[in-house]
């Protein structure tokens, strides 16, 4: 059996990658309508906005260590917790850090000066983008797991 062939044999990887792509998809989609322009098809490389593609993806892997090994694994427990701490860091240090960047460019261009580099503002997630994001990794996962890894 070739990589191609493991690769797409291999449900929690497809469950991983298709969550992320599908909220990375999404966030295109929905750049174009929001800026009404194709130039918002550039969200869907970018960090922050809706949905999390950082929570879809732990969700997804969650999800299929749950289908897999089942809730008293050691996997499980051990992609759970890796989920707690990637979603807690999109929506609050990464979220924060997203408002100061924002803050930062206001502060400076009212005094008139210019920046060197160029500072992100959507980087992180906010409440709502996590849980949407988790709730489209749930489904992806359960929907793989249902209708094409029987």
């Amino acid at each position: 059996m070739d990589i191609f062939e493991k690769l797409i044999s291999n449900y929690t990887f497809i469950s991983v990658f298709s969550s992320w792509f599908l909220a990375q998809f999404i966030k295109g989609v929905h750049g174009i309508f929001k800026d009404k322009s194709i130039k918002g098809l550039r969200r869907i490389v970018a960090n922050g906005g809706m949905p999390s593609s950082h929570a879809s993806s732990v969700s997804a892997l969650c999800v299929a260590s749950v289908v897999l090994y089942g809730l008293s694994s050691f996997q499980f427990a051990v992609s759970f917790l890796f989920a707690l701490i990637v979603m807690n860091d999109a929506f609050s240090v990464r979220y924060e850090t997203g408002k100061h960047s924002k803050v930062l460019k206001k502060l400076i261009k009212e005094k008139g000066g210019e920046l060197d580099v160029k500072l992100k503002v959507a980087i992180g997630h906010t409440p709502l983008q996590v849980v949407i994001g988790s709730a489209l990794g749930i489904a992806i996962a359960l929907a793989l797991h249902f209708f094409v890894y029987k």
